[in-house]
């Protein structure tokens, strides 16, 4: 039975052309090292983590840093999901629509395919008994448990959405730069920003109007980055100089390309079981990618 499969895949081949075998080649070449790639990064990540040793908020070095706590939402305006309305310090969402196309066989076949999404990037707090840390949650790599996934299929093409969350109150895992920096220089700002662009989305029509460029009827990624650029000028604008100075404590994003910022509701075991995990998905994948490639080429050369 194995060596008929062997036999008939060995015809399959020697079928392609030269231009066909070279692209299947090159194709399954960049699978292999995307997967060597990211076993080694995600072997990194795992020790980093591991060695990484867990720090209480108060006492915590300035620098990359490991906490462990509760998410908390920040004083002010709650943090609705706009998918599902639930209340969260943190979600991510996507909305993927169904559709039909021909593959080379000419075979009708099924997929999906984006047609919005969304992640917030309000801050809040991670609070553990001996203080509190502000969260910037920008190009952090989140994980959550708390996903659920569901589909509209009463519609004329089906939908389905994904949404992750991070809850008040529920445990929460981090790991990036710690720092102590002036109020104003970051949180104010942001707050600000944040609440003026809520003010202006109630306008939909005047948005679209002022930054919608290609006249769609919608604002792309670009045209949104053009929104929140001039929300941050008005804000630098009416802030000025005269501010009060606060100290206050923040984690975010480091510069540092060794060290990844990290948030996860799974506890610090379950996450370096997880990066393990994906790792030993990586180097199988590795490894059978580039015996295919070396077996296929033995084939093409009559070896």
């Amino acid at each position: 039975m194995l060596a008929e499969f062997i036999a008939s895949v060995k015809e399959i081949v020697l079928q392609f052309s030269d231009v066909e075998f070279l692209v299947i080649t090159i194709i399954a070449s960049a699978i292999g090292l995307y997967s060597f790639y990211q076993m080694v990064k995600r072997h990194h990540i795992s020790r980093l983590i591991e060695n990484t040793p867990t720090s209480k908020i108060r006492s915590a070095a300035q620098g990359y840093v490991e906490l462990n706590g509760k998410a908390k939402l920040l004083d002010g305006d709650i943090i609705i999901s706009p998918l599902s309305t639930r209340q969260c310090v943190w979600y991510r969402y996507k909305i993927e629509e169904e559709y039909e196309y021909h593959d080379s066989k000419g075979n009708t076949v099924r997929g999906w395919r984006v047609i919005k999404s969304a992640t917030s990037d309000d801050l809040f707090l991670i609070e553990d008994d001996t203080g509190k840390c502000i969260i910037d949650p920008d190009d952090a790599d989140v994980v959550t448990t708390d996903k659920r996934v569901w589909y509209d299929r009463s519609l004329l093409r089906s939908r389905r959405y994904t949404e992750e969350l991070i809850t008040q109150n529920e445990p929460l895992y981090a790991i990036g730069l710690f720092k102590t920096i002036d109020r104003t220089q970051r949180l104010q700002f942001k707050r600000h920003v944040s609440e003026l662009l809520r003010q202006w989305k109630k306008s939909p029509n005047l948005l679209l109007l002022k930054y919608d460029r290609d006249n769609n009827g919608q604002l792309s990624e670009q045209e949104w980055q053009q929104v929140r650029l001039a929300a941050e000028k008005q804000i630098q604008h009416e802030y000025g100089k005269n501010y009060q100075q606060e100290a206050l404590n923040l984690l975010a994003m480091t510069q540092n390309k060794d060290h990844s910022f990290i948030l996860s509701t799974l506890s610090e075991e379950k996450l370096i079981k997880r990066f393990q995990l994906h790792v030993m998905g990586y180097i199988l994948t590795f490894f059978v990618m580039g015996s295919l490639v070396i077996w296929a080429i033995n084939v093409r050369l009559g070896a």
